[in-house]
């Protein structure tokens, strides 16, 4: 049997981490132009009613608030709150819950809209969660996902510290739980939940060393996982040191996982009209 500390399952990232609140500004810095596009596509408009799952730091729960309006409603959820709690006082259409998606219901609908960005892929039960988000929309409404595909993701040029860090993440995560593949996976997942007129686009970022958003994005998510790996014997203390080196290096450039945008429509009834014509 193998000495190595076995790693709990699920959601390995907190709110309560040092530094996290920075962690999750990089994230918002760096996919919300794509995500509030995305969403405003799917409906989030005046008057609709919206459903954030793992709302995190809260930009998109504010972004939607502001375009829903006083006649719409968003619903933002999260294990942790604590961040999305002061804007629930700001504006009055925005309720925050907290909420496990795993273990508990989401809360009461329906939903014209459904959104998580960078939470499925680190739940074991996926699957059942992308279910009940599709089960809370309602006829039409839309379901958007958006989560890592890690097939592109290492460093520009080749470098020994980054790949063998990334391997070694990418195995502590897998353990836990996390699936590497999840964003290239979606697509079939979703159709096989039910929903239809599915569609996806991917976004790689190239990013640089000791700038934002790397920096807090990839540093703070390494450094909660070091003690860990090191404990484990996943990681040495000298392999942490070369990690941080290519972290504070301008010139080290790397290229981001692929994240992966995945939508589709919980079906529609079919119409009287329709009914008729196939009879």
């Amino acid at each position: 049997m193998s000495s190595e500390k076995q790693p709990d399952k699920g959601y390995v990232l907190s709110n309560a981490d040092e530094g996290e609140r920075r962690r999750l500004e990089a994230i918002e810095a760096a996919y919300d132009p794509r995500t509030t596009a995305r969403l405003s596509g799917l409906g989030v408009v005046p008057g609709a009613r919206v459903l954030l799952l793992g709302a995190g730091g809260g930009s998109v729960a504010r972004w939607a608030a502001e375009e829903v309006g006083a006649a719409g409603r968003v619903v933002a959820t999260d294990v942790d709150p604590r961040f999305l709690e002061p804007l629930a006082e700001k504006y009055p259409q925005l309720d925050v819950v907290r909420n496990d998606a795993v273990h508990e219901d989401l809360p009461a609908g329906p939903y014209d809209v459904a959104h998580a960005r960078l939470l499925l892929g680190h739940l074991p039960q996926r699957e059942d969660v992308l279910r009940k988000m599709a089960d809370a929309l309602v006829p039409g409404g839309a379901v958007l996902v958006e989560d890592f595909d890690w097939g592109s993701y290492g460093p520009a040029l080749p470098n020994e510290a980054a790949e063998a860090a990334i391997a070694t993440v990418s195995g502590f995560l897998r353990a836990v739980g996390f699936d590497t593949a999840w964003g290239r996976r979606l697509p079939t997942v979703m159709r096989r939940t039910g929903l239809v007129d599915v569609d996806a686009e991917g976004l790689v970022l190239t990013l640089r060393g000791a700038t934002f958003p790397l920096e807090p994005m990839y540093r703070q998510t390494f450094d909660r996982l070091l003690p860990t790996l090191i404990e484990g014997g996943q990681m040495t203390a000298e392999s942490a040191r070369a990690l941080h080196e290519r972290f504070d290096d301008p010139e080290h450039d790397m290229v981001t996982q692929t994240l992966m945008s995945v939508w589709g429509h919980r079906p529609s009834p079919p119409s009287e009209n329709t009914a008729e014509n196939e009879r």
